[in-house]
């Protein structure tokens, strides 16, 4: 009898031994995280320290699984640099990266300082990019301002306007209709 409670014993010793020298896999990441409504979210790129970005929007839900955040309700949205407008945003519903880059279905931007009105994709098409390290990527635009309107595809450009390119493009310049830009309207 002896015996057997000591082979018992020894085979409890032996299976306590296994078990707890088991790897330990981490629980999954959870494919929804927080989820917010009625919020005014700042974003400050790390690719990008002078700007920052205010969004009010009627939700923000956080996928740490995907590691994304997506606005949806967007009222308003805004970038700022070294504090002052840069541009406003429209648009249906933003999802914010890792990278804190910026996917949208479309968009319409508006660049105050020169009046510019940029319509960035469309229902049905690709969605628009914003990168924070080079700007804006869009499989078709519609720019206008006073005097210039400019329709093209595959629109890629910085912030400034610098540095845009398109393919496929129409140009219309009509300079005896350009109006006075009134940017604080």
């Amino acid at each position: 009898m002896t015996r057997y409670a000591v082979l018992l014993l020894l085979g409890i010793a032996a299976a306590s031994y296994y078990f707890a020298n088991l790897p330990v896999s981490s629980p999954p990441p959870r494919d929804r995280g927080v989820e917010l409504t009625g919020v005014k979210l700042r974003l400050y790129p790390s690719s990008d320290p002078k700007a920052e970005w205010v969004f009010y929007a009627a939700r923000i839900e956080n996928s740490p699984a995907k590691q994304t955040s997506v606005a949806t309700g967007l009222r308003e949205g805004a970038r700022y640099v070294d504090g002052e407008l840069d541009l406003t945003l429209d648009a249906p519903e933003v999802t914010i990266d890792r990278n804190d880059d910026l996917t949208l279905p479309y968009a319409v931007i508006r660049i105050p300082r020169e009046c510019y009105e940029i319509k960035l994709g469309g229902e049905g098409e690709p969605p628009v990019r914003i990168r924070q390290d080079r700007g804006f990527y869009a499989p078709t635009f519609t720019l206008t301002g006073p005097g210039i309107s400019v329709r093209g595809e595959r629109f890629r450009s910085d912030f400034k306007l610098e540095e845009a390119q398109w393919e496929n493009g129409e140009d219309i310049v009509e300079m005896d209709n350009v109006k006075e830009c009134a940017p604080n309207e």
